[in-house]
């Protein structure tokens, strides 16, 4: 059995939700980025602002020159959080398993659910109609066989800029032709670098790198050019995962002036880890491996992965991420940001025991009682009170006019 999935997509989902609240700002090109701060980036922006030229990443003051009426207005991630919560609370009545992406984007699984929901363009017609209802704004909805084809169809459809599509919709087996004809912008998650090599070879179609043998890209590109053929032929086996059962879990930053001051980005490492830890903590995970990639004010970036202990204590995620930052920062160049991710999750065995007092074995491999109990206690401050109810003393207001979150 083939199976069907979902990729919801609200369009320019940040502006939409601060039009919202403030109407004014519907249908002026909008652009959300860091206020105040020289080389600012564009983090998000309206249809509007699109259409005049502007891309995410772009500085501001050249999104300025491009569009002069843009509204530039600062993130408010509290703001798309509750209005990403509102949306996904409303998905999960039509698939048992959603697999969250960002603010708003999601991917649904809605294999063998047909004799209970109805057909899967039924679904996406009933989910477009309940959204704009109850939370007044447009979702796209990508379906196909794999959660690839489904995000590429919608980024298809978005490229030429197609409107009201109930359901944009690539049928089991023809997910090959569906992406041949189309630009290597419409595959989902190309890395950079890798597509600054398809442009040296002048490459610009998916349908091109498709039909080059596998050997050919592995000679290029390594082990990367498997995965990139199998991408360019809509071939993807990875499953859809809830939160709690994804196969990594990822903390990101970028920060609003570029930096080599040490001291700013070991902070920024310890608040990203202990993010990443109360994840793990709260999930009964354990992860095997931390890596670390470093954005560098060049547009150039650099990554390493070093082995975890088996511990979710912050303190360790911490010093493996400062280890692999310390092996990874070989320029003299100023970062821009920086992301974590943690991989080879599994279920931590033992993990009850870390909070008892007789000695168990998890015990010890966290550090002892002492430590363990003590990281308990900060992750229920942090619960009730949340992430700045209990922080260190250099991290207070340290990072507040430095960095922004991503968007």
């Amino acid at each position: 059995m083939s199976r069907t999935i979902l990729f919801i997509d609200p369009p320019a989902f940040c502006t939409t939700v601060e039009a919202l609240v403030a109407p004014a700002l519907r249908t002026r090109p909008v652009a959300v980025a860091p206020p105040g701060v020289e080389r600012a980036v564009v983090l998000a922006l309206s249809t509007e602002a699109r259409r005049a030229g502007i891309e995410r990443g772009m500085a501001v003051r050249q999104a300025r020159k491009l569009c002069p009426d843009l509204v530039v207005i600062p993130p408010n991630p509290r703001l798309y959080a509750r209005a990403s919560s509102a949306l996904h609370e409303i998905l999960r009545a039509y698939a048992p398993v959603i697999e969250p992406r960002g603010y708003g984007h999601a991917f649904l699984d809605l294999t063998g659910t047909g004799r209970l929901l109805g057909p899967p363009t039924d679904v996406a017609a009933r989910v477009r109609r309940e959204v704009r209802e109850r939370l007044r704004f447009p979702l796209s909805v990508g379906v196909a066989a794999n959660k690839l084809v489904s995000q590429a169809v919608v980024r298809a459809d978005r490229r030429s800029d197609g409107q009201d599509a109930d359901a944009l919709v690539v049928p089991f087996g023809v997910e090959a032709g569906f992406l041949a004809p189309h630009p290597l912008a419409v595959l989902p998650d190309l890395h950079p670098r890798v597509r600054s090599r398809l442009d040296d070879y002048q490459l610009d179609l998916i349908g091109e790198v498709a039909a080059i043998p596998e050997s050919a890209l592995c000679a290029v590109f390594g082990g990367t050019g498997r995965t990139l053929r199998a991408r360019a032929l809509g071939i993807d086996s990875r499953p859809v995962l809830p939160p709690e059962r994804l196969a990594e879990l990822t903390a990101r930053h970028i920060l609003t002036t570029d930096t080599n001051d040490l001291a700013v980005l070991n902070l920024l490492l310890r608040m990203l880890t202990e993010r990443l830890g109360r994840r793990l903590r709260r999930g009964g995970l354990v992860a095997r491996r931390l890596r670390l990639e470093v954005g560098y004010a060049d547009h150039g970036d650099a990554a390493r992965a070093v082995p975890l202990p088996d511990s979710t204590l912050d303190g360790d995620l911490c010093a493996a991420a400062r280890r692999a930052f310390a092996l990874v920062n070989t320029k003299r160049i100023a970062v821009r940001g920086l992301t974590v991710s943690l991989e080879r999750i599994e279920e931590a065995s033992g993990q009850l025991e870390m909070w008892e007092t007789g000695g168990g074995t998890a015990e010890r491999r966290n550090g002892g009682s002492g430590v363990a109990a003590l990281q308990h206690a900060l992750d229920h401050i942090r619960s009730r009170y949340g992430a700045r109810g209990a922080a260190r003393g250099s991290q207070v207001g340290a990072l507040t006019t430095r960095a922004a979150p991503r968007l």
